[in-house]
Formats: C-alpha cells, structure tokens, sequence
C-alpha cells in the first residue's frame, strides 16, 4: 500500500474516530428545548452519516485497494472534500470535548 493510500485511510480513521465521537454525544443528547432537541438530532444524522462514510471508504481503501484506481477516490478534488468533511467533523469534536471538560 502506497503512502496515497495510506494518507487516504489516515483520513478516513480520523474522520471516522471523531464522528463516532460526535454520533455518541448527540443521539444522547437531552433539553427540555425542543428546539436543541432537534438540533441535536440533525448533528447526530449528519455525524452518523460520516461515520458510515468514513467506514465504508475506509473498508475500500483497507480490504479493495487495487479498485481504487477505478472509483473517484482517486481524484484530488475528493480528497479535498474529505478533508473538508473531517475538519468539520474534527471541529464540532473539539466543541464537544471543550464542553464536556471545562469547569461547571
């Protein structure tokens, strides 16, 4: 497996390890404000869907890599999407942990 592979799936595991983290936090998010509510449950759809993402791509890159040079993995734009969608990912993880850590 070549370095590109190996920086493709490093973003996959970073992408998927912090939306597993984002997933957890919001499906057991609770407020009395119904509208926190539904805002928690969007950011628990949205991270779970890069969680599944990130295992999917991941599993290709890990289990198929000579399909690769066949999907649209291999072009720089997607990597630059996924890179997008981890910083996000990774940004919201930050919030969360900044939450969960400070002093009350």
């Amino acid at each position: 497996m070549g370095s590109w592979h190996m920086a493709l799936l490093a973003q996959c595991l970073v992408t998927g390890l912090s939306a597993t983290l984002n997933t957890a936090y919001f499906w057991g998010y609770r407020s009395p404000r119904p509208g926190r509510r539904w805002g928690a449950l969007a950011l628990a759809l949205v991270s779970t869907a890069a969680l599944v993402e990130s295992l999917y791509f991941g599993g290709l890159l890990l289990f198929q890599p000579e399909a690769l040079p066949q999907t649209f993995l291999a072009d720089a734009r997607w990597v630059g999407a996924r890179a997008l969608e981890g910083l996000g990912s990774l940004s919201v993880s930050a919030l969360i942990l900044r939450r969960l850590f400070s002093p009350k």
